[in-house]
This record gives C-alpha cells, structure tokens and sequence, in this order.
C-alpha cells in the first residue's frame, strides 16, 4: 500500500474505491471505526506510549466511504453553508478518511470525552504533535500551512504515511509539500 498516497480536491479517489486490510479499532468512542491494520497497529503503540503519561487518546473517526462523505459534506454546507465547509470538510472523493489511512484523536478526561476544537489546548495533543512521527503519523493539516493544505488548523486530524513521517515532521512539511 503507498502510505503517501496524496488526497485532496486535486488528486481525489473513485467513489467505489475501498481500501484493503480494514480492521476494527475497538475505540470506545464509537463500534465499528475501521482503519488499515497497519494504522491501527502503530496507533495501538502510541496510544501505549501516551499512557505512560496519563494521556487517555482514542479513535473517533476513521474509514469513511464515499457515500457516508456525501452526507457529512451535504449536511455541513446545509448548516453552515458552502464558505463555511470549505474550507473544514472534505468533499466526497478527497477525503483522506476514504484511504483508511486518516484518524481523528478524542481524548479521554475524567470520564468525559473530548473532540476537535475542544483540543486545542490540551497536553495530550501538543504531546501526540511532537511524537506522532515516532509512530508514522503526521499532523495532516498543521498551523500556518492552511493555504498549502487547503483546509484549517485541524489538531485532531492525523494520517500514517509510515516511515517519512519524521522526515515530514522535521523538515516542517505537509504532504502537499513533499508530493510536489
């Protein structure tokens, strides 16, 4: 599997196209999350390594398909309208969640979860920022690089790309950057 296979609005994937290897997450967020063994695996190993430091991180949303896009991407521009979506959402077929390869973090506190913007200031993600390349996650779409990657700062959004990921992460790139 290319582990840095670009998506985005200019290079997107076939509405039937499904990704082999799914498996379960077995997030306690939510039943069924499926993401590539191989994502799971290397998140299964960061999410030990978090632990040791009392941080409580989970899957909230892996593999999505097409058809599931459509509706997320439908109802945001319906409730937020189309300048709005934009620039948060994905439109179908240039979703990253699509390759099986993307994870959105929550995190668990005091019984409670957290999701998206509720993290901005937490200590679980600036920890899972600085170490998510150790395990082959990159920052998908960082602050500062929002006109590269087309998309907000999206501190819960994190994609494998295996082992460039510290090449990516020290030398400051997204993957529109290195894909060039």
């Amino acid at each position: 599997m290319n582990y840095l296979i670009l998506i985005n609005r200019n290079n997107t994937l076939d509405k039937n196209y499904i990704p082999k290897y799914l498996t379960d997450t077995c997030s306690k967020y939510k039943k069924g999350i499926k993401v590539v063994d191989k994502v799971n695996d290397m998140f299964l190993l960061m999410k030990l390594e978090a632990l040791k430091y009392g941080y409580d991180i989970d899957i909230m949303s892996g593999y999505r398909d097409y058809d599931y896009q459509v509706k997320l991407y439908n109802k945001l521009i319906k409730d937020k309208g189309f300048n709005y979506a934009y620039r948060i959402i994905a439109p179908p077929g240039a979703s990253e969640h699509q390759t099986g390869l993307a994870i959105d973090i929550c995190v668990y506190r005091y019984d409670k979860c957290y999701v998206e913007h509720e993290l901005n200031d937490f200590d679980e993600i600036s920890w899972i920022i600085k170490n998510a390349h150790r395990f082959g996650f990159i920052l998908r779409y960082p602050k500062g690089k929002e006109d590269i990657t087309g998309y907000s700062y999206e501190p819960w959004h994190f994609r494998y790309v295996g082992n460039m990921a510290s090449y990516l992460y020290f030398n400051n790139l997204t993957l529109e950057e290195y894909c060039k």
